[in-house]
């Protein structure tokens, strides 16, 4: 940064400001001195780091100590065949122009050599993104976004950060100096940077603000995690260094801006500037240094966020009329803290202090408005599973769920077991709907500590973290099948339950439920004896008009048969013990469940009832179709 920064300062700031603050030849002679020593020391720090860097990443790779990294093929392995080794050497190409730029300069060819020096330093400092975050995004479009904004954040940082520190040693210098000329020359560089500052800071918001949302993404990643809660402190940092620099932009610039060039500028107000500018360069080093942590640490949105506080909104909970009710107000109040802001900058006080009561009532009737969305939560209220909802986890979720609650629960999850009478709260209904209304997070903090004061234990001393996300996913499975039972042929789009994911085989071709849903909606029909030939041949007859909406059909035997006709796939007992919680034995002999790209149960028939023709199928599968995928989880991927 400092190393680009420097550049910055020569071209942009420094030799304007010779050329139109004042005649001061011995003035400019020794801070090129200065300035050209920082770049060599710059540059230095640049090659010994990023030599480092280079072993480090190779013993990492390789898992083979530093010291063996140095004398063996490793480097060469990393050079020419990662990614990372790639971008290292086209920065070290870079590098070892800028050298060679700031040789020249000593020789006299000073302006041409710093411009490329400037292009080279700039290029080394973006060439950082491609060993990033940034590099990594796979969501597309997004990555086009996210490693563009992470480029123009370098840049920004390193022109605004890298050129404050000579700034600060040319402002020094200047009063040191005393001379007219000199102050004349720290007064231009001064509003020069000013404007390269306002520039920088635009973009850093911008930037950073895109970059927040890809690497932590939402509260909990920034509350919860110890990458989000550095870039929160980072950030804080950065709302410091902009507040000095409005000191600078409001009360000490327009002082030096209304002298003449012809007029001598106060020390006082040159020491000032110089003062505020040393405190943003000081603040500047913390934030490179947040920077230096978080850049080795996961990022926010791929780890469990520790939830911090002992509640949570959830918009939910409310009545959509008071949920239309708190977007007014907050549109009102954010309208009155822009009424405040105008006129404190016009230093009109009756109408400030009227803002502010406008204010404050506005605050009141939100919170007042706000309250039924407070509920309570726990420290793994945003934490997501680690085991997919899929038949393989249902499936050993069962026994544990018989082991350890049943005795209370039912062995149907009713809240009907042998103990359930002795104890005295009565057990939750676990195959009701409200079980969907909790965080997977909440549901696994109860299954690990317990709740009810005791009355239900905690089992995170009997099992591990996976058998409880296990034992989770198969009550979300139970209870899924049970609201099924509810779900008829007519189309929805409330919320519904989903169907756990599975592996099946067709046709010699392996392939998931998860899979085949991304390429559009599935009909997935489950059924016993006697096989319904004649209702698979039917859909069959149909199976180009489907093809033509993106129309899925998987068949089940949920009893072992292995009988061929089309659309019938082979699976596991897994998958057959799992998709049996979602047919119910009233059902005869098929049930047929329709299901969104996101998996869920949008549309149900049965034997006993009337199932669906082609051409129903065809509509409903246009209509499901269009119904939007819920976004991934973007709370954690991994405790």
């Amino acid at each position: 940064m400092l190393l680009e920064g420097t550049f910055v300062f020569w071209c942009l700031i420094a030799w304007p400001a010779f050329r139109r603050g004042g005649d001061a030849p011995a003035f400019e002679a020794r801070m090129n001195r200065t300035v050209s020593w920082l770049a060599w020391a710059s540059l230095l720090v640049a090659v010994v780091s990023g030599a480092g860097w280079l072993v480090i990443v190779g013993s990492n790779m390789s898992g083979t100590p530093l010291a063996a990294v140095l004398h063996g093929p490793v480097l060469g392995i990393v050079l020419t065949q990662t990614r990372f080794g790639t971008d290292w050497e086209i920065r070290a190409a870079f590098i070892a122009v800028v050298a060679l730029c700031l040789l020249v300069q000593r020789g006299g060819r000073r302006r041409a050599a710093a411009s490329i020096g400037f292009a080279r330093a700039a290029a080394f400092v973006a060439a950082l993104a491609w060993a990033g975050h940034g590099a990594a995004t796979e969501q597309v479009p997004f990555d086009a976004l996210h490693l563009p904004a992470d480029i123009l954040h370098l840049l920004a940082t390193g022109a605004w950060l890298g050129a404050l520190l000579p700034l600060v040693l040319l402002l020094f210098a200047a009063r040191r100096d005393g001379a007219p000329d000199a102050v004349g020359v720290a007064r231009v560089a001064t509003l020069r940077f000013s404007v390269l500052g306002l520039a920088c800071v635009g973009t850093l918001i911008v930037t950073g603000i895109v970059n927040t949302w890809f690497l932590s993404g939402s509260v909990p990643a920034l509350l919860g995690t110890l990458y989000g809660q550095l870039l929160l402190v980072k950030i804080a940092l950065f709302a410091g260094m902009i507040a000095v620099a409005s000191v600078n932009q409001r009360r000490l610039l327009p002082a030096l801006a209304q002298a003449g060039y012809d007029d001598v500028v106060r020390l006082p107000t040159i020491r000032k500037v110089g003062r505020n500018a040393a405190i943003e360069a000081s603040l500047g080093v913390f934030v490179l240094a947040i920077v230096g942590v978080i850049g080795v640490l996961t990022p926010g949105s791929h780890t469990e966020p520790r939830w911090p506080l002992p509640f949570r909104f959830d918009l939910g909970e409310m009545a959509p009329a008071l949920r239309i009710g708190l977007l007014i107000t907050i549109a009102a109040a954010i309208l009155c803290l822009a009424v405040l802001a105008l006129n404190a900058e016009r230093k009109r006080y009756r109408q400030m202090t009227a803002a502010l009561v406008v204010f404050l009532v506005l605050a009141v009737t939100g919170w007042y408005l706000l309250r039924p969305a407070i509920v309570a939560a726990y420290p793994t209220s945003f934490y997501a599973s680690t085991q997919a909802y899929a038949a393989p986890s249902v499936t050993r979720g069962a026994p544990l769920y018989a082991q350890n609650c049943a005795v209370c629960h039912g062995a149907d999850g009713r809240g009907d077991g042998p103990l359930s009478r002795k104890l005295p709260i009565r057990p939750a209904d676990l195959t009701e709907p409200h079980l969907f209304a909790h965080k997977a997070g909440e549901l696994y903090w109860w299954v690990s500590n317990g709740r009810d004061n005791g009355v239900m234990p905690g089992f995170a001393d009997k099992l591990s973290s996976d058998q409880r996300w296990d034992l989770i996913n198969f009550l979300l499975a139970r209870a899924a099948g049970a609201m099924t039972k509810e779900i008829g042929p007519q189309i929805g789009t409330k919320a519904v339950p989903p169907l756990p994911d599975f592996a099946f085989e067709q046709s010699g071709a392996q392939n998931t439920l998860s899979q085949t849903l991304k390429s559009g909606p599935t009909l997935v029909i489950l059924f016993g004896t006697p096989v319904p030939r004649a209702r698979l041949e039917e859909l069959a007859r149909a199976k180009l008009r489907f093809a033509a909406v993106d129309l899925h059909v998987i068949a089940v035997a949920l009893d072992r048969s292995k009988v061929e006709a089309p659309f019938i796939v082979a699976v596991s007992d897994d998958a057959r013990t799992t998709l049996a919680l979602f047919r119910s034995r009233a059902d005869g002999g098929d049930t047929e469940l329709l299901l969104d790209r996101g998996g869920n149960i949008r549309a149900r028939w049965t034997a006993v009832g009337r199932v669906a023709d082609a051409a129903t199928l065809l509509a409903d599968a246009v209509s499901v179709a269009k119904i939007p995928v819920a976004a991934a989880n973007h709370a954690g991927h991994g405790q």
